[in-house]
This record gives structure tokens, C-alpha cells and sequence, in this order.
């Protein structure tokens, strides 16, 4: 009896287990599976800022070489490396001695041909009044040239010819100065001391012509006639002309080697190191008085004044969202602690190939002028450079990993709403490479889902854990 009593409580025991395990498996399907487990962000209106992160190196701007536009021996220094100059202050002086002579030449032949030019056209008016009086003179003739008249037309053709020779000698080099000029292969000092020199050979041409023709005409005046002296007057008036003309021109030229002698600053800038001498002797030293300079000769590396620049390699997939004016931070480890502002100001026209320890990369130079000068920043420090290449104000932006995409131009999000996730079109506008502006699809205040979204449905229930830390920055 006691043995089928126990054997009658086992039986009421299983199947008081199995309607246990019968109602719990009923309770679990109605409640469903576990909520997923997700990190949130609060929507809030907020300025959002997309930079593009690159490495830059300080430098001047303006840098130019500044050489020599005559040869000469140096006299004396007056600017030394690091030295602030302004627009027109004399750098260095050459000795000018000899071309200051040449120059006091010059102007003692204008002199005297000016005085030639007055003496002819007193001549010509003087025989105009005749004619009008009725005079007649004794007539030109060959008498009144002489005997040697054939032998100083032959003179005189030679020294045309002698004089056009070197017109071409002229004409030949400006040209050939002009293509150079064109191209910044010599300095606009050279290329207008050749132009000065191809006036004087030009003049010198004219003058040799006149005194042909004026020769020849006086050999072909036989009638004796005040006609014909007019003519020559005339002729004589040209040819002083003429020579008044090439005595100007070579004081000219003479004036621009004389003003050679004074080398100035171009602009206002920065000497940032004088020009060096190589000889066998000494080896290469820097530039000092008395030594002998030479045409194209670099005097002083110089650099404008004012803000520096910095000068950054973007990678040229990234230039496309580059454009002149926008805004940049230049930080540095030569400069902890400060951040510069600037603006960009050029961007390179060509594409520069690198190669760096096996790498290959192509750069787009562009340049960043900063707004204002600072004291401890030096030419070639290295910087690190963020460019600003979109900018939202106002926005609603989420984390891009709060997104899913739907298709190329469809996306949506999860807002969390009374502990479930309810799925939201969106519309993206801006984006970095961490988030992205909702132009649409969501209000402010809205609790959207940043992790496990791919595990999520449409009403499905959610755990909300807690966030280790606050919503992304608003600047990237």
C-alpha cells in the first residue's frame, strides 16, 4: 500500500513540472524575445563642421631672388639677412665711378649736338629769309665740297653700312632677350638695356643715313642755287636730329647702368639670406665689398612682408571640396598651445607627383595666408593644417552609424519611442566621415538608435544602455 502511494505522488509531481513548464513557454510567447540592447543620441540643433586634415610648412610670401643688372664691383652692404626693408630701400651699392664718366660724356655730346641741331636750323632759316629777299649765294657745287667730296661719300657709305651691321647686332639680341623675358629667363633691367642699346643703334643708323644722303646730294647740287642749299639745310637740320636722337639714346642707356649701381628693395619684405662668391681659394663665402659681380648674379634672396603662408600637399582626390577663401586652423609642434587662423588663398594649377619610401602620391600645393603675423613663427617650421570644407549651422546631424541605407538616395534611422524602435526616413545632407546633417525626417528631441541598428525592426523592443559618453563633437 505504501509502495503505490509513492509511486502515486512521483506521477502528481511530473505532472505538476510539466503544466509549470507548459504555462511558463505560453507566458514567454506572449511576451516575445529579448529587447536588443542599443546606445542612443539626443537630437539637438547644432553647428557642425567638416574639415580636411593635412600637413603643411610655413613660409614667406612673395619669395624672390633679386640679381645683379650690370657688372661691377660691390662698394658697399647695406642690409643683412633677417632684416625688415621697405619698398625702394637701397640694399647695395656698386662702384659707379667709371659709368658716372661715361654718363658726364654723355651728356657733353647731347650738349653739342643740341648746339649743331640750333646752328643748322639757324642756317636753313637764314637761307629761307635769303630766297624771300631775292638773294642769290655763290651755290654749293663740287667746289664747295672739294676735291675729296667722292672720297668722303665713300666714307660715309661705309660707316652706314658699319652702322646697320650693328643695328642687326642690336635688334638680333633684344629679340632674342624679348623670348627670354617672356619666360623669366632674364631680368626686365637686361631687357631694357638691350632696347636702349637697340635705340642707340637705330639712331646711329639714321645719323650714318643723313650724312649719306646729305653727302650725295651735296656731290649731285651743281646749279649753285639757294634751292639747293635749302635742301641741304634741311638734310643738315635731319642729321642733327639724328645724331641729337642717338646721343639722348646712349645717355640713356648709360643713365640706366648708373641707376644699376644702386640695388633696391623691390617691395616691402624681409632679407632672408645675401648672395654667395665661389672661388678656388676660399671656397664659397657670402657676398662682401670689393668683390666683382656679374649680370644674372643673385644679390639677396628676398621674401614680402607681412602674414606668413603655409603651404600644404592635399591629395588630389580631396581637392575637389577645396575652393579660394576658405577657412583654416594651423596648429604645430613648434607652436604648442596656439592656434592660427587663415584663409586659402591659392590653389596649385597642376598635380605634383611624390615619392616617399616606396609610396607614390599625388599632391595639389595649396596655399593658406594667415591672418596676421606672429613673432615666434619661422620660415620652414612644419605645421599641421585643418582646412573648413563645409560648414551647417543649425542642423540636426546624427552619427553615421545611426543610418542605414535603403538605397543610393534612400536612407532611414531608428527613433526610440516607449522602449520601441520606430523606423524614420531621413534625408542626408553635409557629412564628414563620422556623421551626417538630416535635412529631413527628424524633429528636435528625437531619441535615435547609433549601435545594433542592423539588428533592429520596426517595432521592435529595445534596451537602452548608457553612454559612456557624451553625443559626438560638433566640429570633425
Amino acid at each position: 500500500m505504501r509502495k503505490l502511494w509513492s509511486n502515486v505522488r512521483w506521477r502528481i509531481a511530473i505532472i505538476a513540472v510539466a503544466v509549470l513548464a507548459i504555462v511558463g513557454l505560453g507566458i514567454l510567447g506572449r511576451r516575445g524575445p529579448d529587447p536588443t540592447e542599443i546606445k542612443t543620441v539626443i537630437v539637438q540643433p547644432r553647428t557642425m563642421t567638416v574639415k580636411l586634415p593635412e600637413n603643411g610648412v610655413l613660409s614667406r610670401p612673395q619669395t624672390a631672388t633679386i640679381a645683379a643688372s650690370s657688372a661691377g664691383n660691390i662698394l658697399h652692404i647695406y642690409a643683412r639677412e633677417g632684416q625688415k626693408v621697405k619698398s625702394g630701400e637701397l640694399l647695395m651699392k656698386l662702384d659707379d665711378r667709371q659709368i658716372a664718366i661715361t654718363v658726364a660724356s654723355d651728356r657733353a655730346a647731347v650738349a653739342q649736338a643740341q648746339a649743331t641741331l640750333t646752328a643748322s636750323q639757324a642756317r636753313l632759316q637764314a637761307d629761307i629769309n635769303a630766297k624771300q629777299e631775292g638773294q642769290i649765294s655763290g651755290g654749293l657745287g663740287a667746289s664747295s665740297i672739294g676735291v675729296s667730296g667722292a672720297a668722303q661719300l665713300v666714307q660715309s657709305e661705309n660707316a652706314l653700312e658699319a652702322a646697320k651691321l650693328n643695328l642687326q647686332t642690336a635688334k638680333e639680341t633684344y629679340d632674342a632677350d624679348k623670348e627670354l623675358y617672356r619666360i623669366n629667363g632674364v631680368a626686365r633691367q637686361v631687357l631694357d638695356r638691350d632696347k636702349a642699346a637697340y635705340d642707340v643703334a637705330l639712331a646711329n643708323v639714321r645719323a650714318a643715313q643723313q650724312q649719306y644722303d646729305l653727302l650725295k646730294q651735296q656731290l649731285r647740287d651743281t646749279g649753285g642755287q639757294l634751292d639747293s642749299q635749302i635742301q641741304a639745310d634741311r638734310v643738315s637740320v635731319d642729321s642733327a636730329k639724328a645724331q641729337l636722337e642717338s646721343a639722348n639714346a646712349a645717355l640713356s642707356l648709360h643713365r640706366s647702368n648708373l641707376t644699376d649701381t644702386e640695388v633696391r628693395a623691390p617691395y616691402d619684405g624681409v632679407i632672408q639670406q645675401l648672395g654667395t662668391m665661389t672661388s678656388p681659394t676660399t671656397g664659397t663665402a657670402q657676398l662682401a665689398a670689393g668683390d666683382a659681380i656679374t649680370p644674372g648674379q643673385v644679390l639677396f634672396t628676398f621674401a614680402g612682408a607681412g602674414p606668413m603662408v603655409v603651404k600644404a600637399q592635399v591629395d588630389e582626390q580631396d581637392i575637389i571640396n577645396v575652393s579660394i577663401g576658405q577657412r583654416a586652423h594651423i596648429t604645430g609642434e613648434d607652436f604648442p598651445g596656439h592656434t592660427l587662423d587663415g584663409t586659402v588663398s591659392n590653389i596649385a594649377a597642376m598635380v605634383v607627383q611624390v615619392n616617399q619610401a616606396g609610396n607614390s602620391a599625388k599632391n595639389v600645393e595649396t596655399t593658406i595666408a594667415l591672418d596676421r603675423d606672429y613673432p615666434f613663427l619661422r620660415a620652414g617650421m612644419s605645421c599641421d593644417v585643418d582646412i573648413i570644407t563645409g560648414e551647417a549651422k543649425n542642423v540636426l546631424a546624427v552619427p553615421l552609424s545611426a543610418i542605414a541605407d535603403e538605397a543610393h538616395d534612400k536612407h532611414f534611422v531608428y527613433v526610440i519611442k516607449n522602449g520601441k524602435a520606430i523606423r524614420a526616413s531621413v534625408r542626408k545632407g553635409l557629412a564628414s566621415d563620422t556623421e551626417a546633417v538630416i535635412t529631413s525626417g527628424l524633429t528636435r528631441g528625437d531619441v535615435v538608435a547609433t549601435t545594433n541598428v542592423t539588428k533592429l525592426k520596426d517595432g521592435a523592443r529595445v534596451k537602452v544602455l548608457p553612454s559612456p559618453s557624451p553625443s559626438p563633437s560638433s566640429s570633425l
